[in-house]
């Protein structure tokens, strides 16, 4: 039976997907590491740390490094061969990036071009919801849909497909 109720209590999820960053603005590709820990039927929780880069929006380039710690429900029972979720939780990340702050040209040719770099660090609040599907009694995939507000102002908001093991 490929049922979640004899099953390991931890998992380790690995996920890729794309996100908008900062205040929409820039599209950033991601990768998550995640390990979570069944609670109960109903509960679960999870921490993880995600990479991203951006190459395209109103910075010329945009990478953060982000860790999480989140509380997840799921309303059908996670005993299942399907685990629907809902999942909040609080959210830290660092932001680079940098963009053209100046350009000179002489006669049509580009001569000089400054940048303006940034660096900043806030936290924020996880809203995620989340469906995985196992398909063996060790193996999963998922997708998650998820939003970051964070306290600067910034928001990342994106999906993800997941892959897991059951450790």
């Amino acid at each position: 039976m490929l049922g979640q109720e004899n099953a390991n209590k931890l998992d380790l999820r690995l996920g890729t997907g794309i996100s908008l960053l900062g205040s929409g603005d820039m599209t950033t590709f991601n990768y998550e590491n995640e390990l979570n820990l069944k609670l109960d039927h109903y509960f679960s929780s999870s921490v993880s740390i995600n990479l991203g880069q951006s190459n395209s929006g109103v910075s010329k380039i945009a990478t953060f490094v982000q860790g999480n710690a989140n509380i997840f429900f799921s309303p059908f029972k996670n005993n299942k061969q399907f685990d629907f979720r809902i999942g909040t939780g609080l959210t830290f990340y660092n932001v680079s990036d940098s963009r053209i702050s100046s350009q000179n040209w002489e006669n049509g040719v580009l001569i000089n071009t400054e940048y303006e770099f940034d660096n900043r660090n806030s936290f924020g609040l996880n809203v995620i919801i989340e469906n995985s599907y196992l398909l063996t009694d060790k193996f999963l995939v998922g997708l998650k849909l998820f939003t970051q507000p964070y306290s600067n102002g910034d928001i990342n908001t994106g999906a993800m497909l997941k892959i897991g093991l059951r450790i």
